[in-house]
């Protein structure tokens, strides 16, 4: 065997920080690998070590296999089949397969052909998707790279383009190529830096879409000779979700945080830290942002209309519409002047989550809304909408995912005062600002803040003069105001 020469022997080192029992039995809990639907599933370990995962993994495994009685020549054939790992040093590789046979030959299941490859994961080309992935990726800076590792992961991975990326960044990435696209889970344990790094960011960008949970151990000691601020993350494509769960273990805090709101580097705003501030902005305890677009107001936002019986209203051109399908709509306009509106609401909510009707359900639960929105296809069809988009919903719908809940309501322009409207969580705003709780502090707090005279003094200081005395402003101006959260 060739000899590693002293660098090989630095990386190996910090290569083999072996993920402790207790961390492995709480991502295999968070990944849901339990019970009899993981004998039919596949799952990787791509850094494997002696097999601390892996272990606990085939334990779980042959205990269901057995409780539900299958035989044991099928077992090893499951094993050998669904459970794949990676160990790039042959002496440890032994020593996983060592640690894996034993729990084998213990249950006397016939000795199993092992998927544990001595390779390494960044260079292999799996030909499968995987239903879990659970790992401890390497604990590698770019310091201990060489100049060849580096330009190789730059050419090869997204996440290490840019700046002084650490050896994990290219492990989670891959993972998320190798992962299952619809209902694969991944759960990591990994150095916390990801979340803050600047170099970072790329690596964000790829895991924030399906990532659904955060479990902070912060200055906890997970590894005995490692001083590194740890997390486990949970990335889930079964669940489509614009909100992240955060857990903080030293504090046993639970929160959940609108992804979209945590900007280029995340932060999960530590309670001490805010304490330890007299003031915040606004827009750390709110969501500020524009009403919904429909791209096509005209046709959605109905103004004039009459009941026809108890299941339809009928528009001032005539033409009926399903009842069911309507919701409240607003805009700072039609409150000011006390409008009854409604809104063609082509969506519906289903445990906090906004869902899409397919073409041929909504033309069948609402026929006389789909004649009506035929009439107009060409000019829905002309909006610059987003790519996903069907031609008979809102232009985009970004904005809706946050909706759902009650709500403040203001005009992007303002003349001598700010006025302010409270809207229920079933009425849709179709312009102006609408605003939200992120946590702790109540709407009425946020609407005491933006109609007191200070507020006014702020925005005549940062608006743009539109006409007269109207001053318009932007959602910045409002994220940015500093207010004191002290009673």
């Amino acid at each position: 065997m060739k000899k590693k020469n002293k660098f090989e022997e630095a990386i190996l080192d910090k290569w083999q920080i072996f993920t402790p029992d207790t961390y492995v039995e709480k991502m295999l809990d968070i990944a849901g690998y339990r019970g009899e639907d993981i004998l039919y599933k596949s799952i990787l370990e791509n850094s494997c070590g002696n097999g601390n995962i892996l272990k606990k993994v085939v334990e779980r495994f042959v205990g269901e296999a057995i409780k539900v009685g299958i035989k044991k020549d099928t077992i090893s054939t499951l094993l050998a089949t669904n459970i794949v790992g990676f160990e790039i040093d042959h002496e440890v590789r032994k020593e996983c397969l060592k640690n894996l046979n034993c729990i084998t030959d213990n249950n006397s299941i016939p000795r199993v052909d092992w998927q544990i490859y001595e390779a390494d994961y960044l260079l292999f080309d799996l030909q499968k998707r995987f239903d879990f992935i659970i790992g401890n990726p390497p604990y590698i800076t770019y310091q201990e790279l060489t100049n060849t590792q580096r330009e190789n992961l730059k050419k090869n991975f997204i996440s290490c383009r840019k700046g002084k990326f650490d050896y994990c960044y290219p492990f989670i990435e891959k993972s998320l190529r190798d992962l299952n696209g619809k209902t694969g889970k991944l759960v990591y344990l990994i150095p916390s830096s990801i979340f803050k790094n600047v170099f970072g960011k790329s690596l964000r960008k790829l895991l924030i879409k399906d990532l659904t949970e955060v479990y902070d151990y912060g200055n906890i000691k997970v590894f005995e000779n490692a001083l590194v601020s740890t997390s486990i993350i949970n990335v889930n494509r079964s669940i489509k979700t614009n909100v992240l769960k955060y857990f903080k273990i030293s504090s046993d805090e639970e929160k959940e945080i609108i992804k979209e709101d945590l900007g280029d580097k995340w932060s999960f705003f530590d309670k001490e830290q805010l304490m330890d501030e007299e003031t915040r902005k606004l827009g750390e305890y709110f969501k500020i942002s524009n009403s919904v677009a429909t791209l096509l107001n005209e046709v959605f936002v109905l103004t004039k209309f009459e009941d026809f019986d108890s299941k339809y209203i009928r528009t001032s051109e005539g033409s009926l519409i399903e009842k069911k399908i309507l919701k409240k709509a607003a805009s700072p306009r039609s409150k000011a002047y006390d409008k009854k509106e409604m809104i063609i609401f082509p969506y519906y909510y289903k445990d906090k989550q906004l869902l899409s009707y397919t073409e041929q359900e909504f033309m069948e639960k609402f026929p006389k809304t789909y004649e009506y929105l035929l009439v107009n296809k060409d000019k829905l069809l002309m909006r610059k909408s987003d790519k996903k988009a069907q031609w008979f919903e809102y232009g985009r719908s970004q904005a809706l995912q946050y909706m759902h809940q009650p709500k403040l309501l203001l005009s992007s322009v303002i003349t001598r005062k700010v006025n302010i409207y409270e809207l229920d969580k079933e009425t849709i705003p179709y312009s102006g600002f609408y605003i939200i709780p992120k946590g702790t502090l109540s709407l009425e707090f946020a609407k005491e803040v933006i109609e007191s005279p200070e507020f006014l003094k702020y925005l005549s200081n940062k608006g743009i003069n539109a006409s007269g005395h109207s001053l318009r402003f932007s959602v910045t101006d409002f994220l940015n105001y500093k207010i004191s959260t002290e009673t």
